[in-house]
C-alpha cells in the first residue's frame, strides 16, 4: 500500500532580480510549481548552480529574504471540463467570466506542457476547412487540421478577419487564446468579435499587464483546452491572437535565465516554443485541430521581422492582410497574390484549383501594369486582359468585399469565383 508522503520540501529566496527569483532548491526539477511564502505561485524555469530560478505568476508578490518557498513536487497544471463552452478563463482553467448560468458539472486536471508527437501519428489532410470567407475558400483554401497564419501590420484588419472566421466558420469549438492583449479591450473582443460565437467557444485570457510566464502559460493552456476537445469528438478551431506577443514573453523569460539574444533580442527558446505549439495543431489520430495564429509584421515586410519570418516556415501556410487594399475600403484585405495555402491543391478539386490560379494570373497581370493604369498612360487595346479587369474592376472588388457579419460558406465562394473568372478571361 502506497504511504501518503508526510513531508513538504521547502527553499528559502536568495535572491531577486527582475522578474524572476532564486531559491535555494532540493531536488525539484523545471516545470514544477512552488508556492511562495504560503500564497503566491510560480514555475521552476531553470538553475543557476544549486538555486532553482522562479519565475511568478503574480507581479504582486510579497518577497523578502529567506522568504519560504513550496517545491510542490506537482507540474503546472490547468482544468479542462466541456462545460466551459461560453466562458473566459484564466491560463489555470479558473472562470472569469460566463455568459451563461451553465453549471460545470465535470472537470479534470491537465498538465501545462508541450507534448511532442511522432510525426507518423500525423494523418493527411483531406476535408476542406470552411472559413465562411469568401477570399480565404476561394483563393488560399484552408483544410481541416491546418496551421496557417494572419499576418499583418497595425490597423489592417488582423482582428475583424479572424472574427469573421470563428462567426462563420464550420467548426463545432472555438478555443480563442488572447496573448497580450490589453484589459479594457477583452470584454470588447469577446462581445464585438465573437459575438455570438462566444456559446461555442473557450476563451483564454492572458492580458498585457501579466508576467511574461503568464502569457507562455496561456497559450499553452489553449493547446491543451484545444486537444482535451478534440480528444472528446469536436472538430477544434484554435485561435491565437497573438504568436508575436508569445514570442515576445518567451523572449523575456529566456533573457532572464541567460539565454544568448539572437535578431532582435529573441532567444533560441523563442523559437522552439513557437513551433512546439504550432506542431501541437494538426490531425493526430482521430482528431483534428485547425490552428490559426495571428502575427504583427513590422513595417508589413515579413523578411524584417525574426518571428514574422520564422512563424512563415513553421506554418502550413499565411493568409497576408495588404494595407494598400485595407486603404482602398476593401475589407478583409486578403491579398490574393501574396497569400498561400499549401495544402490547398490537395483537398480541392481540379476545377477549383484552376479557376484559382486563373484569377491569380489575371490579377497578377494587372497589378504590374496598375501604376502605368493609375497615370493615365495605359491605352485600352493594348492588352484584353488589362482591357476585361478594367471593365469589371468593380467586380473585383466586390468579390474581395464581404461584410463582417456576414459568413459566405465554402460551394457559393467557389460558385462567385466560376462567375467572376467566367466574366474577366
Amino acid at each position: 500500500m502506497l504511504l501518503k508522503k508526510q513531508y513538504r520540501i521547502y527553499g528559502k529566496v536568495g535572491r531577486v532580480s527582475g522578474v524572476y527569483i532564486e531559491a535555494t532548491n532540493y531536488g525539484a526539477g523545471v516545470g514544477e510549481e512552488v508556492i511562495i511564502n504560503g500564497g503566491s505561485k510560480g514555475e521552476i524555469i531553470g538553475f543557476d548552480k544549486e538555486n532553482a530560478i522562479i519565475m511568478c505568476f503574480d507581479n504582486n508578490v510579497n518577497v523578502k529574504p529567506n522568504t519560504k518557498v513550496l517545491y510542490t513536487e506537482e507540474p503546472v497544471s490547468t482544468y479542462v471540463s466541456e462545460d466551459f463552452l461560453g466562458k473566459v478563463l484564466d491560463p489555470f482553467g479558473n472562470i472569469i467570466y460566463s455568459a451563461n448560468n451553465k453549471a460545470v458539472r465535470t472537470i479534470q486536471k491537465a498538465s501545462l506542457s508541450l507534448e511532442n508527437y511522432s510525426p507518423m501519428e500525423r494523418k493527411k489532410i483531406y476535408n476542406i476547412f470552411d472559413s465562411g470567407v469568401r477570399s480565404i475558400n476561394a483563393l488560399t483554401t484552408i483544410g481541416v487540421g491546418q496551421r496557417i497564419g494572419v499576418f499583418a501590420g497595425a490597423g489592417v484588419g488582423k482582428t475583424t478577419t479572424l472574427g469573421m472566421i470563428m462567426k462563420h466558420s464550420s467548426t463545432d469549438v472555438v478555443v480563442l487564446a488572447l496573448i497580450g492583449e490589453r484589459g479594457r479591450e477583452v470584454r470588447e473582443y469577446i462581445e464585438d468579435v465573437l459575438g455570438d460565437a462566444f456559446e461555442k467557444s473557450v476563451v483564454i485570457v492572458s492580458t498585457s499587464d501579466q508576467t511574461p510566464i503568464m502569457k507562455v502559460k496561456g497559450a499553452i493552456s489553449a493547446l491543451v483546452h484545444a486537444r482535451f476537445f478534440a480528444s472528446k469528438g469536436h472538430n477544434v478551431l484554435l485561435v491565437m491572437d497573438s504568436l508575436t506577443r508569445l514570442a515576445m514573453a518567451q523572449r523575456e523569460i529566456g533573457l532572464s535565465i541567460g539565454e544568448p539574444p539572437t535578431l532582435k533580442g529573441y532567444t533560441p527558446s523563442v523559437f522552439l516554443v513557437m513551433s512546439k505549439i504550432i506542431e501541437g495543431c494538426g490531425l493526430i489520430g482521430d482528431y483534428g485541430i485547425t490552428g490559426i495564429f495571428s502575427v504583427l509584421v513590422e513595417g508589413d515586410d515579413t523578411s524584417l521581422d525574426p518571428v514574422a519570418d520564422s512563424a512563415m516556415s513553421f506554418l502550413d501556410g499565411h493568409i497576408l492582410l495588404s494595407r494598400r487594399l485595407a486603404d482602398a475600403g476593401i475589407y478583409p484585405a486578403v491579398d490574393p497574390l501574396k497569400s498561400i495555402s499549401r495544402i490547398m491543391s490537395n483537398i480541392v478539386s481540379q476545377e477549383h484549383w484552376e479557376y484559382a490560379m486563373k484569377l491569380k494570373q489575371i490579377l497578377s497581370e494587372y497589378y504590374s501594369m496598375e501604376d502605368i493604369i493609375k497615370v493615365g498612360l495605359y491605352r485600352k487595346g493594348s492588352n484584353p486582359v488589362i482591357d476585361k479587369v478594367l471593365e469589371h474592376k468593380s467586380d473585383i472588388d466586390n468579390f474581395f468585399v464581404q461584410n463582417p457579419k456576414t459568413g459566405i460558406n465554402y460551394n457559393n465562394s467557389l460558385q462567385e469565383l466560376k462567375e467572376l473568372v467566367s466574366k474577366i478571361s
